[in-house]
C-alpha cells in the first residue's frame, strides 16, 4: 500500500469516525417510533452478525481500516454472502432513522455526508481488495456492494 493510499484511507476513517461522533453527542440516537427503533434494531443485528463472522473469519477482531494486510481472508459468508459491505450498512441503518424523521434540516445533511463518506470508503476499499485477493471480483458479481438489488 502506497503512502497515499494509506493516507486517504486514514482520512475517510477519520471523517467517519467524526460523522459518527456528531451523531452520538448531538443527538438523537435512538428513533422515534417502532418503526425507526426496528430499523434501528436490525442495524444492530447486522452489525453484531457481521463482527461475529469476520471475527472468526480472520481469527482475530477486524480491523476497521480499509486495507487488507497478510492475514486478512476473503469472507464470503454470512452477511457477506449477500452485502459485501455489511458494516457500513448497518452504520446507515442505526444513524438514519434517529437523524432522518425529526425533519432537522443539517441532521438530514450530517446523515447524508455520512453516507457519501461510506460509500467513498467502500469504492476506495474495493480497489484494494480486488487487488489483494484473486476471488474478489467474482465476488463482487454475487453479492451487492450496499443495499440488496439496489446498490
Amino acid at each position: 500500500m502506497t503512502r497515499w493510499q494509506r493516507f486517504t484511507g486514514q482520512a475517510l476513517v477519520a471523517a467517519q469516525f467524526a460523522l459518527l461522533g456528531v451523531w452520538l453527542v448531538a443527538g438523537p440516537r435512538i428513533a422515534i417510533g417502532i418503526v425507526g427503533q426496528s430499523v434501528q434494531a436490525v442495524g444492530l443485528a447486522v452489525a453484531l452478525w457481521a463482527f461475529a463472522v469476520m471475527s472468526i473469519a480472520q481469527g482475530h477482531l477486524f480491523r476497521i481500516a480499509p486495507d487488507p494486510s497478510g492475514h486478512s481472508r476473503l469472507v464470503t459468508w454470512g452477511p457477506y454472502r449477500w452485502v459485501r459491505h455489511p458494516m457500513y450498512l448497518s452504520i446507515l441503518l442505526v444513524v438514519g432513522p434517529s437523524w432522518l424523521v425529526d425533519g432537522v434540516t443539517w441532521r438530514a445533511g450530517a446523515f447524508a455526508a455520512l453516507a457519501v463518506v461510506l460509500v467513498a470508503k467502500l469504492t476506495f476499499e474495493e480497489h484494494l481488495l480486488v487487488r489483494y485477493f484473486t476471488g474478489y471480483a467474482a465476488y463482487r458479481t454475487r453479492s451487492a456492494r450496499l443495499v440488496p438489488g439496489v446498490f
